[in-house]
């Protein structure tokens, strides 16, 4: 559907031109329903037993240092830098994928 970009990348750009809400209502949005789903996956697999330790402590750890870190290197970036550095990241993801798939059928043929 969205070609490796993303429900969230999609649910922000829908939020911001179809709906007009400014890009950081609509980010914290995203994050908001990111963390709840999250949240709720994290629950249904600890139950399961399909989590270990090691994943719970790794996830924290990078997720901390890179919230910490994106939190400092962005305080001071415009909202319209955030949607352009936004739009970047998503087209980039968008070809990656691309580039994978079309990689794996050439391969396949093989």
């Amino acid at each position: 559907m969205g070609m490796g970009v993303g429900g969230g990348g999609l649910l922000i750009i829908y939020l911001t031109i179809c709906l007009g809400i400014p890009q950081l209502t609509a980010q914290g949005t995203n994050l908001l329903l990111f963390v709840l789903e999250g949240l709720g996956s994290f629950v249904f697999h600890l139950r399961k037993r399909k989590i270990k330790a090691w994943h719970i402590l790794s996830g924290v750890s990078f997720g901390g240092m890179g919230s910490l870190l994106s939190s400092f290197l962005l305080k001071d970036v415009s909202p319209r830098h955030a949607q352009v550095c936004l739009g970047l990241l998503l087209i980039i993801s968008g070809f990656i994928t691309i580039y994978n798939a079309l990689i794996k059928r050439v391969i396949k043929k093989f």
